[in-house]
């Protein structure tokens, strides 16, 4: 259930993403990576806001927020190396537009799982602590 809200709020964070990128690039406003970055920087924020009290059931705090921002820019550089490569070899020889969201959904896919995995166990490891306490 916690993951289907995740990916509830995950889908909602990306749209916000993927729009502000596909925005950037086909308006010429920025290149691809910081393209990507003001719209992760976008889908953080949202995501961060949803997710917190919902899905991890964790205060929000200097230790959760540590731990979100944290894994989001373990994300950030895992999900701008993909879609670098993704759209410079993978999909080299699509039209731009698919080209631009083909690679989009390689950056956010894997970066998704990876991202709920680890905050999972780190709020796990934080709250098993602070009940130690």
């Amino acid at each position: 259930m916690k993951l289907a809200l995740y990916l509830l709020y995950s889908l909602i964070a990306t749209v916000v993403d993927s729009a502000v990128v596909w925005f950037l690039v086909k308006y010429s406003l920025a290149g691809l990576v910081p393209a990507n970055t003001a719209g992760v920087l976008s889908g953080f924020a949202i995501h961060y806001i949803l997710s917190l009290k919902s899905v991890f059931e964790t205060k929000i705090g200097t230790n959760s927020f540590l731990i979100y921002f944290v894994t989001f820019l373990g994300g950030l550089a895992l999900a701008n190396t993909l879609i670098y490569y993704s759209y410079e070899y993978a999909f080299a020889a699509l039209q731009e537009d698919l080209r631009i969201l083909a690679s989009k959904g390689v950056s956010i896919v894997i970066p998704f799982f990876i991202l709920y995995y680890a905050r999972k166990r780190l709020f796990s490891y934080a709250q098993n602590k602070e009940k130690r306490k």
